[in-house]
């Protein structure tokens, strides 16, 4: 521990989204370089995520995690829903995420999803996070950070199709190699969100 004190400073840098946990308590414990370990449920859960959108000022999709049914129809008709998602509250990609189309949809989605079902790890997973639906193309914005300081690596445009049970499949993509103005407004929008939830180093 001495010894990688003297090292100071060094980075440790996730390898995939299931490290980031460990690479932000590794850090924290060694008093190293790293993003701040009370901001690691916004930088891990989804809804947490959202929640702290919202607290910034900013775009934020409305959702609440649910352990049954009953408390996903109460919150759908509460909040007078029409098409929503629902997925795990930690996990990756499109594993475990279904958009449902109606409440009925919901309902028998989640009697399966609460029965069996895994995230993008292989965890069993008996709280899902239930979202409005917010129909548009979809991207990723790859950044990096050092001090904060953000910057675009990669940007990827995509399209996803619904399967016969209701999952996500990735159905194609493409590199964005010219930004027009509605994707420099996105790159923006994706600095907010690092701000927001805390991020000072490393990729997202």
């Amino acid at each position: 521990l001495e010894m990688v004190r003297k090292l100071d400073p060094l980075l440790i840098v996730a390898g995939s989204e299931k490290g980031v946990i460990l690479t932000t308590k590794l850090s924290h414990d060694l008093g190293l370089l790293g993003n701040p370990i009370e901001n690691l449920d916004a930088m891990t859960l989804k809804n947490e995520m959202h929640n702290r959108l919202k607290e910034y000022g900013i775009r934020y999709i409305r959702g609440k995690v649910v352990d049954s049914i009953e408390d996903a129809i109460e919150y759908y008709d509460s909040e007078n829903l029409n098409e929503i998602v629902i997925k795990p509250t930690y996990s990756a990609g499109s594993a475990s995420v279904r958009i449902c189309t109606d409440k009925e949809e919901m309902i028998e989605s989640l009697k399966q999803m609460l029965t069996d079902s895994t995230n993008y790890y292989g965890d069993k997973e008996n709280k899902f996070l239930i979202q409005e639906r917010i129909n548009g193309e979809e991207y990723i914005v790859n950044t990096v950070s050092c001090e904060g300081k953000h910057r675009v690596t990669l940007i990827w445009k995509y399209s996803k199709v619904k399967t016969s049970d209701g999952a996500i499949v990735y159905d194609s993509s493409e590199t964005v190699n010219e930004l027009r103005i509605g994707e420099a407004e996105m790159v923006e929008y994706a600095y907010q969100v690092a701000d927001a939830i805390g991020i000072q180093y490393g990729p997202v």
